[in-house]
């Protein structure tokens, strides 16, 4: 393994400090937008404590490990940021437009036929197999570039048959909306769920692109993306349950 000069390690580290100034100035933008939404009478519509229960929901479900984090590491860590952010949008996309079709009750078609719950279940079950199998078996490459990574629909059409993604905005419309909710409040909800979950989803794409600057010998890139896979048949629990 070729040990890097004095010059590649401070290229290293110039590279690491604009990701993170990068980071920052998209988290300090989220966040001056939510407040400024919020002086506007974005959140009107909820209490003060309605409105923190919603934020900690939607934070809790964002920030903690699950197939979308752990795809967006992984994908991070094989094939580079830029390469990933079709998946990323991919998952803002998917879960926005999730919200909306729960919120407008077409989960009810699940009540009326529960066999398509059942039958979304399995597909979203066997395409997670599917994605933690091409995890475990990516070429330990340390040149990202020339790879392949998940794409925008391959993402969009994870967020469409997640169960726990479909459980998770049922538990927004029917607990934290107010009661005989319009469709604008279900927007401006999923709106608020954008804000939270893009910085979210951020912060692990950058975890797997560090990961990836420190981790560069072909063991350790294999122990990762099986540790990856594992961790994502895990996140199937859940799912099973």
């Amino acid at each position: 393994m070729n040990i890097p000069t004095l010059p590649q390690q401070k290229k290293r580290r110039g590279k690491q400090h604009s990701r993170f100034r990068a980071f920052n100035r998209v988290t300090t933008a989220v966040r001056h937008r939510f407040f400024a939404l919020q002086n506007t009478g974005f959140l009107m519509m909820l209490s003060l404590t309605e409105c923190s229960s919603l934020c900690l929901f939607l934070l809790s479900n964002s920030i903690t490990p699950g197939p979308n984090n752990t795809m967006l590491s992984a994908s991070c860590f094989n094939y580079g940021f830029k390469k990933s952010l079709p998946f990323l949008a991919g998952v803002c996309l998917g879960f926005f437009l999730l919200a909306l079709l729960v919120g407008s009750g077409f989960n009810a078609l699940f009540r009326l036929f529960p066999f398509l719950y059942t039958a979304m279940k399995y597909i979203c079950v066997a395409y997670l197999l599917y994605l933690a199998w091409k995890i475990a078996t990516s070429k330990t490459s340390n040149n990202p570039k020339n790879s392949q990574s998940f794409g925008f629909f391959q993402s969009l059409g994870l967020q469409l048959i997640n169960p726990k993604l479909w459980l998770a905005a049922t538990g927004i419309a029917s607990t934290y909306l107010p009661k005989g909710y319009a469709f604008p409040d279900l927007l401006k909800a999923a709106l608020l769920g954008l804000f939270i979950l893009l910085p979210c989803s951020l912060l692990w794409m950058v975890f797997g692109s560090f990961l990836h600057q420190w981790m560069n010998r072909p063991l350790l890139l294999r122990i990762f993306n099986f540790t990856m896979a594992g961790l994502l048949i895990l996140s199937l629990y859940p799912i099973l349950k």
